[in-house]
């Protein structure tokens, strides 16, 4: 493979910034704005490359300057069907309603990153590929959505998860990751929708990012998987509960949430298939779980965390890394592929980025940070997307499992809503 050259030059100085800054860096093209509740933001724009393959080892950077600590020389998303490809015994996927890429991560001309914790702001300048002006989707005027379609009825959903509950008792599946979306016609300005949402559920690992043939608004809650300093860590969620309407009422549902048999096995079995998962790229014996159970609240769930890490294994690869634990274990089941088969058969639609990943990772892989792109809202320029779903194990109640996904996508709703058809 020929080499590609990247040269950048960084430099940096004290700032200070909100979101409504970020926000208003956005031009004419193509960009990514990463926002979420960690240390970084991050605001890159004008794409060089895309990555369509987990393969950036033709790509060689020189760096200048200041140079900071994180560096997100791609940026992007896989899809959920992206994952069936990782294995030949998979079905194939479900037919795209709108043209949606399967691996998409792009090498960006301009990027910012607004160090939170030290009050610096680090600016990037690349050159490289030569490529033709693009402009992105975003269009102009008063934001506006009204909700087109659901996928699936209480009663289908609840339906559903009857026939997973028979599966497990007939010993093919353990748990299984059921979901539904919804989709939303609008018009207008995204950046309203995408700002709103911030403030009414701002995720750890929110992003908005526009192409010329798709649009990502998310607010997702949590991590894939990260490397820093040779560590992989995944940290998938399992058990949600609703916000409650008063302190106290709040309190007692954290409590019930951490005392439930059933969410605590569901994060277990979980937990356990990703410290399967992470052997196959980890060092013996170096993984580990860190955390179980951890709490997280959020805008209108909390939610129950587990922590798994390991020694990331000499020499190991962007692919060979997916190929270890992508689809995430959390968003599929238990065993995963038995699962993703009877994902494939129940669920209607194509799941696209709902469930996959999204985020960044340096062209050597010596850093990386994905999330699963749940609460995030996608599409073109007529219609946007977004799922909910839940794992359905042998007590799962059916109707129960339904309000579960409502509980999830109330942010989404509530923002969507509050703007009208």
């Amino acid at each position: 493979m020929s080499s590609t050259s990247v040269t950048e030059t960084w430099s940096s100085r004290r700032a200070e910034c909100s979101v409504d800054e970020l926000f208003g860096l956005i031009g004419e093209e193509p960009f990514a704005i990463l926002h979420g509740e960690g240390r970084w933001w991050v605001f890159a724009e004008g794409p060089l490359a895309v990555l369509e393959e987990p393969d950036p080892s033709g790509y060689v950077f020189e760096r200048r300057g200041e140079v900071p600590a994180m560096l997100p020389d791609f940026i992007g998303f896989a899809s959920y069907e992206w994952g069936y490809g990782l294995d030949p015994l998979m079905p194939e996927s479900l037919p795209k309603p709108f043209p949606f890429p399967d691996f998409h991560f792009t090498l960006y001309r301009r990027v910012l990153l607004f160090d939170r914790q030290e009050g610096r702001l680090h600016e990037g300048l690349r050159s490289g590929p030569e490529v033709a002006p693009q402009r992105h989707l975003l269009q102009k005027g008063a934001f506006h959505a009204r909700k087109a379609w659901d996928s699936d009825t209480p009663e289908g959903y609840a339906a559903k998860v009857e026939r997973i509950r028979q599966e497990i008792a007939r010993g093919n599946v353990y748990q299984v990751d059921l979901t539904r979306q919804e989709a939303w016609a609008y018009g207008g300005d995204l950046r309203a929708f995408a700002r709103k949402l911030y403030d009414m559920n701002p995720g750890p690992f929110s992003a908005f990012m526009a192409d010329r043939d798709f649009a990502v608004v998310c607010s997702s809650p949590e991590r894939f998987v990260s490397l820093q300093d040779g560590k992989l860590v995944v940290q998938p969620i399992k058990g949600t509960a609703p916000r409650g309407q008063s302190p106290g009422e709040d309190e007692a549902l954290k409590a019930e949430l951490l005392a439930c048999g059933k969410n605590n096995a569901e994060l277990a079995m979980i937990a356990d298939l990703l410290r399967n998962d992470l052997t196959r790229a980890c060092a013996v014996p170096s993984v580990k779980v860190d955390a179980f159970p951890d709490l997280e609240s959020y805008a209108n769930v909390h939610h129950l965390v587990a922590t798994v890490s390991g020694q990331a294994r000499p020499g190991l690869t962007l692919r060979a890394l997916l190929e270890a634990l992508f689809p995430g274990g959390s968003i599929t089941g238990c065993p995963k592929l038995a699962s993703m088969e009877l994902i494939r058969e129940l669920e209607s639609q194509p799941r696209l980025l709902y469930t996959g990943s999204l985020g960044w990772f340096s062209h050597d892989l010596s850093q990386l940070d994905l999330n699963i792109a749940i609460r995030t809202a996608f599409g073109d320029a007529q219609e946007l997307r977004f799922g909910v779903g839940g794992g359905v194990v042998w007590d799962s109640d059916p109707r129960a499992e339904y309000e579960e996904t409502v509980h999830k996508g109330a942010s989404l709703v509530a923002c969507l809503e509050s703007f009208g058809g």
